[in-house]
């Protein structure tokens, strides 16, 4: 009795079911697009996240209205879909796992099932099967959109929910159905402080908003809609001098 209970624990280690870490998409919150884009195409790197060993996963998307990967070429793989393994003489190998993509790529995912790796467990010189290949835990670049951010573009989210399985692995803990759910803004605009758009934040930053400050007191604001969220340092709604003067000790401080 005390065996099966103790058998059943442990299998309980070995197949983790749920998590709070694992995922794919992207590696952020948000994610800032620069208004040059916009009529354009943004590049932007997916990850996964797996806390246990993975072979299979399938992830839905829904992109923000308007936005869409471009119709050839949308995704590229990068160095998270190559797999390495051992093989039963001990040689290491790779494995290109192949994105499968559906119409509009709603839906991509990918499988490494069927193959098997190897290793010497208890280093006597044999290496036996310890089932399929595998992603291994950790954070795995997985492929690379090709995204067009059309003229109105905003802001909006791009939503990754799919779920993630293994078969059993000798060597420790699979993801067996686990749920990833992943929602991240994207949004058009410069960095707060970069009032000219130019991607750095300087002195140059200040004088283009001393001088846009003096010119509302006459015939409105010079700034376009980007340039008057970036200069708003503070982000309490307001340009004025507080924000000159933040800007100022923020330039200071780097």
């Amino acid at each position: 009795m005390k065996k099966s209970v103790l058998f059943a624990a442990l299998m309980l280690l070995v197949s983790i079911s749920s998590s709070a870490t694992s995922f794919i998409g992207l590696d952020a919150d948000s994610v800032r697009i620069h208004p040059n884009r916009l009529s354009g195409y943004f590049q932007v790197p997916i990850v996964a996240q797996f806390d246990g060993y993975a072979d299979t996963w399938q992830v839905n998307i829904t992109y923000p209205e308007g936005v869409t990967p471009k119709l050839v070429a949308g995704i590229t793989a990068l160095d998270g879909m190559t797999v390495s393994y051992t093989d039963p003489t001990g040689s290491m190998q790779v494995f290109e796992a192949p994105l499968q993509v559906s119409a509009y790529y709603a839906t991509v995912a990918s499988t490494t099932a069927g193959i098997y790796g190897y290793y010497d467990y208890n280093l006597d010189g044999v290496y036996e099967t310890y089932g399929n290949i595998k992603w291994e835990p950790g954070l795995h670049q997985m492929w690379e959109f090709n995204l067009f951010i059309p003229a109105d573009f905003r802001q909006g989210y791009i939503i990754f929910d799919g779920t993630i399985n293994s078969g059993y692995d000798a060597r420790g803990p699979i993801l067996s159905n686990v749920k990833s759910y992943r929602r991240t803004l994207l949004w058009i605009g410069y960095e707060r402080g970069d009032v000219n758009g130019d991607g750095r934040i300087n002195i140059t930053d200040v004088t283009v908003l001393n001088n846009a400050l003096a010119e509302q007191t006459i015939n409105g604001t010079s700034l376009d809609e980007f340039q008057q969220a970036a200069a708003d340092v503070n982000g309490d709604g307001i340009v004025n001098i507080t924000d000159v003067t933040i800007l100022i000790n923020k330039i200071n401080a780097q």
